[in-house]
């Protein structure tokens, strides 16, 4: 089996770092996920308020 070439080891890195991003639950200490963008509820849609900016 050939080695990774860089290109790939960093495309796989990537991905990696994508998918536990995107698997992390919602946070208790942002319940309206005005930070993490993942609100409890998973029907409402994250809210920014003007200090988020």
């Amino acid at each position: 089996m050939e080695e990774k070439t860089p290109k790939l080891q960093r495309k796989a890195r990537v991905a990696q770092a994508v998918s536990r991003i995107v698997s992390t639950p919602p946070s208790r200490s942002d319940p309206d996920g005005s930070y993490t963008g993942k609100p409890m509820d998973t029907h409402e849609k994250p809210v920014q308020d003007a200090d988020d900016l």
